[in-house]
């Protein structure tokens, strides 16, 4: 049966990427939003390089929603070998002018879908002893902006999270991972496009035990 890469917060830019980096390697892709008729577009072209693309329905602010689709695509294809997060919620407000259940709101996707995503596929990966969960971390954890802070305060939430998570999991064969990126995405940029930041997913997949790294400042 082929390798299976698992995607929660597919859209048209990072996740499409990493979508066509592990097809190419022959790995069937499920990609998770919770708006797919948006992705018919990336579906399809998928489908046309000849990658086995299927695409579900989920909120990951739910965690039963997480759980029954880990649960789904383990019953289909298998325990997926690779999990990426890649998840986020925004208001671009100026600090001042945010309230708190907004920012409460975006946290339940920033940080609380990274959290129920852990929670369900990490012990499976422990169970088998192999597995890797990697988060799509933003310069916004590191170097926060007024405006932003929505969304840093989730990013850095979610990287001090996965960091956690990647000591938890220390001595083992299971990864944990963030790659942190620091710049706009946009397919124009020679460094920030999606076909080179996938390339970093691919190569942490590809990382022996004995040397994971648990984050990559991209």
């Amino acid at each position: 049966m082929a390798k299976h890469i698992l995607l929660f917060g597919a859209g048209p830019g990072i996740s499409m990427g990493i979508a066509r980096r592990f097809g190419q390697e022959g790995f069937g892709v499920t990609l998770v939003s919770r708006q797919v008729e948006k992705l018919e577009k990336e579906i399809h072209t998928l489908q046309q390089a000849g990658i086995n693309v299927h695409s579900m329905i989920a909120d990951v602010a739910d965690p039963n929603g997480v759980r029954r689709v880990v649960e789904e695509v383990t019953k289909q294809v298998g325990l997926p070998e690779v999990v990426v997060f890649n998840a986020s919620s925004v208001e671009v407000r100026d600090v001042l002018g945010l309230n708190w259940p907004t920012v409460r709101t975006m946290n339940e996707v920033n940080i609380g879908g990274g959290f129920h995503v852990a929670q369900t596929i990490l012990p499976e990966y422990l169970a088998q002893n192999k597995g890797c969960l990697i988060y799509t971390g933003g310069g916004q954890a590191l170097h926060p902006h007024p405006e932003w802070v929505s969304l840093s305060i989730g990013k850095a939430g979610m990287r001090n999270l996965a960091q956690a998570l990647a000591k938890r999991v220390e001595g083992t064969e299971v990864h944990v991972a963030t790659v942190t990126v620091c710049g706009f995405v946009q397919e124009s940029d020679s460094k920030y496009n999606p076909t080179a930041i996938a390339q970093v997913y691919w190569d942490l997949y590809q990382e022996n035990p004995n040397a994971y790294r648990s984050e990559v400042i991209y």
